[in-house]
């Protein structure tokens, strides 16, 4: 049975409305637009595309991202290796959140590469075999040019590529070698399709428990037992039980704060954080969640990434060695910096609140404008394309 299709002369009315609607109520049917957009021809669809990315708003919010996605095929070299995993192998990181960037490529934490994602489904597929160590990720196009998808993230007022700016962001923020070792471990034990990391992550605060295989304490004892602190996980699976957990929540601590800066940095304001990071844009009375502070702190760097990273790795606390030996709190170096940019914002905006109020409209009205170039484009593409 054919899919549906939208009606034609209904649907390029609504796209010739959004071209003035604002993004939160175009984001309802881009999938649609998305959906009419693949079904032009190629050569049109490449058109379209190309007058897409010459048209882009000229926001250095906009502009830094597509720096960071032009980084994507840079060779990176894999920082440890992977293990092989307890269960079906998969590289597609947490495989039932929701996906507003439409994402093409993963960054792997711990392993330090990029892994391509199968366009349609999200799972790796024989097309996207592993790249060899140290090679670039190509760039995910298709056969006849660029990749469709872009239009899909334009129309939800996302920057073409953002999911490539967003692993090359990670890539960078992941800077500390320390618990590679421990990333890789989590990455190769299961919890039916879930890496223990992710099935950690889901359980971590909440009622809920993960099973920890023998085995599996087994591995993590024979891997990571040995000198400091190698005492301590020779009491039993009990010790090497509280030991594993202890060491999650560490390296939780590094990697959620790494994910919460770098989806706060992509993301329009009115999208909100993956579900898992949820706690980094909770709200706090009297004070700023961390993704208000990112916004602020990122304008105030010239919303450049390069100077975000190195602002954040030449403050961070280093990892503790072994990972359970101690907590990891990330945040009272990043409350330092944000502290000594204060100064600076009240100059320029007469108040952080008029600060954040100021950013986060710059950034809805680039993704706004975002919405309506991809939409008009596509109008103009539909309009003039005679089906058969």
């Amino acid at each position: 049975m054919p899919e549906p299709r939208p009606d034609r002369p209904l649907f390029l009315a609504w796209l010739a409305l959004a071209v003035t609607m604002p993004t939160a109520l175009v984001s309802s049917q881009d999938q649609d637009a998305w959906t009419s957009f693949t079904r032009l021809p190629a050569e049109r669809r490449e058109k379209c595309l190309s007058a897409l990315l010459a048209t882009l708003p000229s926001s250095p919010w906009l502009q830094a991202q597509r720096q960071l996605a032009a980084r994507s095929d840079e060779p990176r070299p894999e920082r440890t290796k992977e293990l092989g995993s307890k269960r079906a192998k998969r590289t597609v990181e947490f495989p039932a959140e929701p996906d507003p960037l439409h994402r093409r490529l993963d960054y792997r934490f711990g392993l330090g590469v990029l892994a391509a994602r199968h366009a349609a489904t999200g799972k790796p597929g024989p097309s996207q075999p592993k790249p060899p160590t140290g090679r670039p990720v190509p760039k995910p196009t298709t056969a006849t040019g660029l990749d469709p998808v872009l239009m899909q993230q334009a129309l939800a007022g996302l920057v073409p590529d953002v999911d490539l700016a967003l692993a090359v962001l990670l890539g960078d923020l992941d800077h500390d070698p320390r618990g590679d070792a421990f990333a890789a471990f989590l990455q190769s034990w299961r919890n039916e399709d879930e890496s223990f990391y992710e099935a950690l992550d889901r359980t971590a605060g909440t009622p809920d428990s993960v099973f920890f295989f023998d085995v599996m304490l087994d591995d993590f004892r024979g891997r990571f037992g040995h000198g400091q602190g190698a005492a301590k996980l020779g009491g039993g699976l009990s010790v090497a039980h509280d030991a594993l957990h202890d060491a999650f929540l560490t390296y939780r601590q590094y990697r959620g704060f790494r994910e919460a800066v770098a989806w706060s940095f992509v993301l329009p304001p009115d999208l909100p954080l993956p579900a898992r990071l949820a706690r980094y844009e909770a709200k706090v009375e009297g004070s700023y969640s961390l993704r208000q502070q990112v916004t602020m702190v990122a304008a105030r760097l010239d919303h450049d990434p390069a100077r975000l990273v190195a602002a954040i790795v030449a403050t961070a606390p280093p990892l503790p060695e072994p990972l359970w030996q101690a907590k990891y709190d990330p945040y009272p170096a990043w409350l330092a910096m944000f502290q000594e940019l204060q100064a600076p914002m009240i100059e320029q905006h007469g108040s952080t609140d008029a600060c954040l109020a100021a950013v986060e409209s710059e950034r809805r009205t680039a993704a706004a404008t975002l919405t309506r170039t991809a939409a008009e484009l596509l109008r103009e593409a539909l309009a003039a394309h005679k089906p058969h």
